[in-house]
């Protein structure tokens, strides 16, 4: 027997289209590629408000995309249904509901919001819970983040790897990358960490640019500080001038003291004699705020400039400064500290594996986090 949901999608959809569409044309950075709503779990017969659609899938975006959509509530008992409670499964996805109505009969619009950073397969979900029904309704986004080039590197099996596979194997630290645009347009390199391009079969000063690239590397093993967390390739294309790539290694493990949403960031572009602002998330700070914002790199000064408060995440915005003469591509470490409501140090602990027949045991880490930042300046 068909589900009352699967109907009721039959009915919504061709609306919610529409609306989708609408909401996206005005955004000022979403994407222009359409969310695809796709269908979950089936809600109890015995529930008597729905949602529709169970998602949406926005398929593959660039960083720093703000991606919305409307949902809709559909009550289809006789009586008025108030919205009791909304939980946000991270500080990536907002609406106001919260103590609305939905008319007996009647429909009510969700705008949700989410806000995607860096690369790799992102997902949210609102659980919704309104009155008189036990069962939460849940809402769901999900987008895959990249860039418009796309790096792979192969691994010790030769299967390409969007990471440096140097894990168990330090020698690949040295190797090939593949270079390509994902939307099939030519495109050029200007430096691979750094460094002037070492091409394989290609010769930039004849060929003409091309749309994928074999790149040789070649990264430090020791002393252990010295290995980099992450490979940097630059290119000339507008939305896609610094890709980062990760290194898998055994000195390039990341434990922040604050549970910052990412390990690093990409400050895009600095003019040399200027300043340039990103933004950075800290999860669940509560009544905790950021203090400062330190460059631990001589070449820079990094300030913190604003915070604001996003449900239990603090939402910070930290203008880097380069020094004089400063140019090129860069990858430094931002050290943020943060202070408990009282301006006071605060120590979180976090679980850490224990030897076997051992007790669990937890570490503390001090109320700061350093934060990888990179970029060109020019």
């Amino acid at each position: 027997m068909r589900h009352p949901y699967d109907a009721l999608m039959a009915r919504l959809l061709p609306l919610l289209m529409l609306v989708l569409a609408g909401s996206l044309a005005g955004a000022g950075d979403a994407p222009s590629a359409k969310g695809r709503p796709y269908s979950g779990p089936a809600m109890p017969p015995s529930a008597q408000v729905l949602g529709a659609p169970f998602g949406f899938d926005f398929g593959v975006v660039p960083p720093h995309s703000t991606l919305e959509g409307t949902f809709t509530l559909v009550n289809q008992s006789g009586s008025p249904r108030k919205v009791l409670h909304t939980v946000p499964s991270c500080q990536c996805t907002t609406l106001e509901i919260t103590g609305k109505t939905i008319p007996a009969g009647g429909t009510l619009e969700v705008p949700v919001k989410m806000k995607v950073s860096s690369t790799g397969r992102k997902s949210a979900n609102v659980r919704i819970l309104v009155e008189n029904q036990d069962a939460p309704i849940t809402l769901e986004m999900k987008a895959e983040v990249a860039y418009a080039i796309r790096v792979l590197v192969p691994d010790a099996k030769g299967n390409p790897q969007p990471y440096v596979d140097a894990a168990e194997d330090p020698s690949r630290l040295k190797g090939m990358a593949l270079v390509r645009s994902a939307d099939g347009k030519p495109f050029s390199l200007r430096s691979v960490q750094g460094q002037p391009v070492r091409f394989r079969g290609f010769d930039p000063a004849s060929d003409a640019p091309r749309t994928e690239y074999e790149v040789d590397f070649d990264l430090p093993g020791e002393p252990c500080e010295q290995v980099p967390k992450y490979l940097i390739i630059e290119t000339d294309r507008p939305d896609a001038r610094l890709v980062d790539v990760r290194v898998r290694h055994a000195c390039t493990r990341i434990l922040p003291g604050l549970d910052i949403a990412e390990f690093r960031t990409n400050a895009g572009v600095v003019p040399a004699g200027g300043s340039g602002t990103f933004e950075i998330e800290v999860k669940k700070m509560v009544s905790n705020r950021l203090t400062s914002a330190q460059s631990l790199d001589p070449r820079f000064s990094a300030e913190l400039v604003e915070q604001r408060a996003d449900g239990s995440s603090v939402m910070g915005v930290v203008r880097l400064t380069p020094a004089a003469g400063m140019k090129g591509v860069f990858l430094i470490p931002v050290r943020l500290t943060a202070v408990d409501s009282q301006g006071r140090p605060y120590q979180i602990q976090r679980p850490e594996p224990a030897a076997p027949g051992e007790p669990p045991r937890a570490v503390t880490l001090p109320s700061n986090a350093d934060l990888l930042v990179y970029g060109v300046v020019e």
